[in-house]
């Protein structure tokens, strides 16, 4: 009897019971931590996707619909309708991205033209009093590293932010004195002369997080084989004229007239008496993350690009004058 009482006594877990227990917890512990980890990962990830491709919506569905509008004359004028070069300026401070790291903005186009916008006498189009009659606007994009709500250079609050001026067309006619943008031959140096002030305004802000922004033209042209008396020989071509920040391959500037294409770049001269039949928009979002990356640690350009941003494109018809 007084050997069973003190068996019952000793009943309970073993030392190395516990341990396999608390092994066990452990293991558990970690299974859960890293799953969590895990979801979070994945979350982020989706949020930055979901956000970035908002912005790039945005952002390649305004420009869509500016240039399905686009407006121009080729009747043999010399004004000028559609200019697009590598943007060398950038708000007053001339800055392409946070200063004295490596994440400067490389590909940054300039795009301005006419259109017919439907958001044009700020939406008011057809009220009495608001709307004159005009129906012809000029449309300036720009992709600056800027602070768009203090609307100004200063870096510390600044972001990749990309601008949609909208030119009202009384002012893109000429109102009294003021001089317009229509016919005239420079259209991107008036421009800079008489609106440019107002293109960075906070009223135009578009979306933020734009790293890069790059066009390409699609123009077609009669390729005469080197043969211009032979007809027979001739057939249409396709040139694409991607803006490039340097010359490897690409195009520096690219100028829509009346009565001829200029540009600079590789085939100026084939498709001088080109048309543009579509143009191709991308453009690359940053996540939060590789923003402050960007201002804060010396991570490349390449490391930034490949690991913390999405990138978009939009294929888009133009109408033929």
């Amino acid at each position: 009897m007084k050997i069973n009482r003190l068996q019952h006594l000793r009943t309970g877990f073993t030392l190395i019971e516990l341990l396999v227990a608390m092994a066990i917890t452990v293991v558990l512990l970690g299974v859960l931590v890293y799953m969590t980890g895990v979801s979070m990962d994945t979350y982020r990830d989706s949020r930055n996707e979901v956000r970035a491709s908002r912005q790039a919506k945005e952002a390649l569905e305004t420009i869509a619909k500016d240039l399905e509008s686009m407006v121009s004359r080729r009747d043999g004028n010399a004004y000028e309708w559609l200019y697009a070069g590598v943007d060398s300026e950038s708000g007053t401070s001339d800055s392409t991205g946070p200063t004295g790291k490596d994440g400067q903005i490389t590909n940054r186009a300039q795009l301005l033209f006419f259109t017919s916008a439907t958001d044009r006498y700020n939406g008011n189009v057809g009220v009495v009093g608001e709307d004159d009659g005009g129906d012809v606007s000029a449309v300036s994009y720009r992709l600056v590293f800027r602070d768009q709500i203090g609307d100004t250079d200063d870096e510390k609050h600044a972001v990749f932010s990309f601008y949609r001026h909208l030119v009202n067309p009384d002012e893109t006619f000429g109102v009294d004195s003021n001089p317009g943008l229509l016919a005239v031959d420079d259209l991107q140096s008036t421009y800079q002369t008489n609106f440019a002030s107002d293109g960075l305004a906070a009223a135009n802000f578009l979306v933020e997080n734009v790293y890069e922004f790059t066009v390409t033209f699609l123009v077609e042209y009669v390729d005469d084989n080197g043969t211009p008396n032979d007809a027979a020989d001739d057939f249409n071509q396709i040139e694409r004229v991607t803006l490039m920040q340097d010359d490897s391959g690409g195009y520096q500037e690219f100028r829509l007239k009346g009565n001829k294409v200029e540009a600079i770049g590789p085939n100026s001269t084939e498709i001088e008496q080109g048309s543009i039949v579509g143009v191709e928009v991308s453009i690359t979002v940053l996540t939060d993350r590789g923003l402050a990356l960007a201002k804060k640690s010396g991570i490349s350009r390449e490391d930034l690009v490949k690991k913390h941003s999405y990138h978009y494109s939009k294929l888009i018809t133009t109408p033929r004058p």
